[in-house]
């Protein structure tokens, strides 16, 4: 039988991509990383990883062995620590959660907080939300929370948090006048945000971008794209009162019905740990109705 040890410095190697990073995460040293993966390469009789410059590139025996133990860190740690009742003063846990560049915006500025006044030993760790792995992580406890306006691939608990209001903007005075029409979004070049964000709810009812639209994966480039150039965007409402500061755009209300949206906290159906199961409902009470900041509907509310 393999020691679970080795699994657990395999598993951070590949997930690390250097030896180096998967030391400093499990907090040893590198020789101590190259003893354990060594050990286990003589156990399976395979070559696991290839040096390329300075990571290692996985073989596809690695691959192949990192399908069947990667949950198994986790799983392992998340049996122990449901054995013992979770005390969130006195605790030590790390918490991992999944949101998109837009969730770090507006959710981690109270989290964060609020995590060290009422868990000061706790930590935090912050992952890039991919909406269609989101569900087994959660399940499989390597995600304690995701957080999304569009429900992960499988089985997952929903708990609403807030509801924000998608709008169309544009660089100041690219509109005209008038408020912009369903033909008028069908003909112009727009910035689509990728699938897998979890902000595909709008996007989906839209008509197909036209030529020139550029697709990116997160919300951070757009108000430069869209002060600089004649593209459009749809957005949540709630980041436009720190982009009218910062960029010269203008907000218009979208032609079509129900531009609304609600953004939902996911978890496991049933919690793997009790520190899974303090965090979950007290993360969701301190992120809970954050309110929705309207604006006016035609140009910034400076």
């Amino acid at each position: 039988m393999l020691d679970l040890n080795l699994i657990r410095v395999f598993v951070a190697v590949m997930e690390e991509g250097t030896l180096t990073a998967a030391a400093a995460r499990l907090n040893l040293t590198q020789p101590s990383v190259t003893h354990s993966v060594n050990r286990l390469r003589r156990a399976t009789g395979d070559e696991l990883f290839a040096r390329s410059g300075r990571g290692v590139v996985p073989t596809r025996a690695a691959r192949q062995l990192y399908a069947e133990v990667a949950t198994m860190p986790a799983a392992a740690d998340a049996a122990v620590a449901s054995l013992a009742d979770f005390e969130p003063a006195h605790a030590a846990a790390t918490f991992r959660i999944a949101v998109t560049d837009l969730g770090q915006l507006v959710f981690l500025p109270r989290l964060v907080p609020a995590l060290a006044a009422t868990a000061p030993g706790c930590s935090l760790d912050v992952v890039q939300l991919d909406t269609t792995t989101a569900a087994d992580l959660l399940t499989a406890g390597v995600l304690d929370l995701a957080i999304a306006s569009a429900r992960p691939r499988g089985e997952v608990h929903a708990l609403p948090l807030r509801r924000d209001r998608y709008v169309c903007i544009a660089r100041r005075g690219r509109l005209g006048p008038g408020r912009p029409t369903a033909e008028d979004i069908s003909r112009a070049a727009r910035v689509v945000i990728r699938g897998s964000t979890g902000h595909t709810l709008i996007e989906d009812r839209m008509p197909p971008p036209a030529g020139g639209s550029v697709a990116v994966s997160s919300f951070s480039a757009i108000p430069a794209l869209v002060a600089g150039t004649d593209l459009l965007a749809f957005v949540p409402e709630i980041l436009l009162a720190e982009w009218f500061h910062a960029w010269d755009i203008e907000q218009w209300p979208l032609p079509y019905e129900d531009t609304d949206v609600t953004v939902h906290a996911y978890a496991a159906p049933r919690p793997p740990t009790s520190a899974t199961a303090w965090f979950v409902p007290w993360a969701v009470d301190q992120l809970r109705d954050l309110g929705t900041t309207r604006h006016s509907t035609e140009g910034p509310n400076l």
